[in-house]
């Protein structure tokens, strides 16, 4: 077996996709700042506008892998909306960074139904608003970046909680995450559940309000994660753990205050997120801007340490629960099996070196299994309030 630690002397180009958001930040740095270089593999990044792009082009063999929803290689593994093709991840680039923003019209709407800033940021408002509208108003249309993410399970778990049916009371739509901005402000859409900067960048201009962050509402969660397909993995092991070696350093470098300023100025770059840095720095902290109430906004993005990038397998297991709960996936035969498949804790474990753990208590029981999407379904099984690090809460409903 090559040591987990053997620097690569070459490699054939490794072309990797990103979506230019705040959390494609590893992907840069370790290009930029030359940790995949100094691992003896030669990166080329790819810009693409959508999610669907990413997806494509690593199924059939355009990119060797990217920077993906955390439950991409999950639905595509699952032929879910698309056709079956088995990726993976062994590294997690991030967790949180997601918000809900509405723009200023529904902002206004709102204003005279909340009895506080509660009422508008927990959804309350809201069913209020559709409630006096009545049945025959056109709905409200949200949108989100792409049908099997956290951004759509997020927004409909939201609502939901404050008593809107996702399906019959709202309207919801796909938009790359990079044109989400000039929907809102057309008036095509009336919010969105995006991920970073879009969120702030819209209190920024004075195009909208956010509302809540995905770290409010489910706690500490992976977000973005390097999905590989899963054919290249097997045939290129080593590169795949170099690369994981990078990406782990870039997460590190990513998250130190010290490096910021030098941060923002590489990612401000057209060849990235195409923004000045000065509109890219609310993506980076952990309080985002205030609107009209004074209430912070806790997003906890963070990017480097093991607890968030070792993949873990107990989050696909709650993301095929959303996808069952939300009519996107009929039963699946084995639960862990998929989970173990696509979330792979020993080639990072392998790449940067740990004691490979023998434990996995993660997995679901017989009984278990049978049971597991239709509790989370239903409220039985929910994510601990402080997220995934702290496992699931089991309750009488």
């Amino acid at each position: 077996m090559m040591d987990s630690q053997e620097i690569l002397t070459s490699s054939e180009p490794v072309r990797v996709g990103f979506i230019p958001l705040i959390d494609c930040a590893p992907f840069v740095i370790a290009k930029e700042k030359g940790f995949f270089f100094n691992e003896g593999v030669d990166v080329q990044l790819s810009k693409e506008a959508s999610w669907s792009s990413v997806r494509d082009k690593v199924a059939f063999n355009l990119l060797d892998g990217a920077h993906m929803l955390a439950s991409m290689p999950i639905a595509a593994s699952l032929g879910i909306g698309t056709i079956k093709a088995a990726m993976q991840t062994s590294f997690t680039v991030s967790h949180n960074g997601n918000g809900i923003t509405v723009g200023n019209a529904l902002y206004e709407q709102l204003l005279p139904l909340s009895e506080s800033s509660a009422d508008i940021r927990s959804g309350v408002a809201l069913k209020r608003l559709i409630e006096r509208r009545g049945a025959q108003a056109v709905p409200f249309r949200f949108a989100i970046v792409y049908p099997y993410s956290s951004h759509n399970y997020q927004l409909r778990d939201w609502f939901d909680r404050a008593g809107i049916d996702p399906d019959k009371d709202v309207q919801i739509i796909v938009i790359p995450p990079t044109q989400m901005m000039d929907y809102l402000k057309q008036g095509e859409i009336d919010g969105y559940c995006v991920g970073e900067p879009w969120n702030s960048l819209a209190v920024e201009q004075g195009i909208g309000h956010m509302l809540v962050t995905g770290y409010e509402i489910w706690g500490s969660t992976p977000e973005k994660v390097f999905g590989v397909n899963s054919v290249w993995a097997k045939k290129n092991q080593a590169v795949h753990m170099a690369m994981i070696r990078a990406l782990d350093k870039a997460c590190v470098w990513v998250d130190a205050p010290e490096n910021q300023t030098e941060l923002l100025q590489i990612l401000s770059h057209p060849d990235y997120l195409n923004c000045t840095p000065e509109q890219l720095i609310y993506g980076f902290s952990s309080i985002k801007p205030k609107g009209q109430f004074d209430w912070p906004m806790e997003a906890y993005q963070r990017f480097s340490g093991q607890e968030v990038n070792k993949p873990l397998p107990n989050y696909a297991l709650w993301v095929m629960a959303q996808m069952y709960r939300w009519q996107q996936l009929a039963k699946v035969s084995s639960l862990n099996a998929v989970a173990e498949q696509v979330y792979c804790q020993d080639l990072y474990d392998q790449a940067l070196g740990h004691e490979m753990v023998k434990e996995e208590p993660w997995k679901l029981s017989s009984l278990q299994e049978s049971q597991w999407l239709d509790a989370v379904s239903t409220g039985k099984i929910q994510l601990h309030p402080e997220g995934i690090l702290k496992g699931f809460e089991f309750r009488d409903v």
